[in-house]
């Protein structure tokens, strides 16, 4: 008989914080999308998803969290989250990453089999986009993009929002909705759950993942 695992997702990514229980079925024991600021909204979510399930983070086998692209805070507060309970109890500190891009992408890929090539594209900065190219079929890895490289995509485009915005969508983009949820619909996928040793964030500005460390601030004498 499968050994039944429970995963806890979180998600701050985007414009509202998700938490969630997953089982070894990919069948959800409870979801919880909350609108507001991740610092306010994200340990209730935790807890409401939690007691929905009836559930404690003893139960927890693993650990399911968003690496990026997206909202800094939310990102960073959920690390910072993962870390703590991953010492209080070290026997549940498997952790698993996934791109929300490559999240996107592929519930795009699911939603629309027929779908060939893409360009998703979400704000970043002034004139830099956070992209992913779908080409045959194949859900790529995330980059950045300047406007020069958008202008010369002639392909389906589509645009997802984030938490706070830099410079207005691409006029002929196609506005996509960011549900966490559907990582049940696809988590199988090649290369969208990747294992990690410690929690670990993406970088826009290098293009690379970075551990995030979490530092006390301290006075200055």
């Amino acid at each position: 008989m499968q050994e039944d695992h429970i995963s806890l997702v979180i998600d701050g990514s985007g414009s509202s914080v998700f938490a969630g229980l997953l089982n070894s079925q990919d069948q959800w024991l409870a979801t919880i999308d909350r609108p507001g600021t991740p610092l306010e909204e994200l340990f209730p979510a935790i807890e409401q998803s939690l007691a929905e399930a009836k559930l404690s983070l003893a139960d927890i086998d693993r650990y399911i969290y968003c690496e990026g692209p997206g909202s800094v805070l939310g990102l960073r507060l959920c690390a910072m989250a993962i870390e703590t309970w991953t010492r209080l109890y070290p026997a549940s500190a498997k952790l698993y990453k996934y791109n929300s891009l490559q999240l996107i992408a592929h519930a795009l890929c699911h939603a629309q089999p027929e779908l060939q090539d893409a360009l998703i594209v979400a704000d970043w900065k002034k004139g830099a986009w956070n992209a992913l190219y779908i080409r045959d079929g194949q859900v790529g890895s995330s980059e950045v993009i300047d406007d020069a490289g958008l202008a010369a995509w002639t392909g389906p485009l589509f645009h997802l929002p984030q938490r706070k915005g830099w410079q207005s969508p691409p006029a002929r983009a196609q506005t996509l909705s960011y549900r966490p949820a559907q990582l049940s619909s696809v988590r199988t996928e090649p290369g969208l759950l990747q294992a990690s040793e410690s929690v670990e964030l993406y970088s826009s500005g290098i293009n690379t993942f970075q551990k995030w460390t979490p530092t006390r601030h301290r006075a200055q004498a």
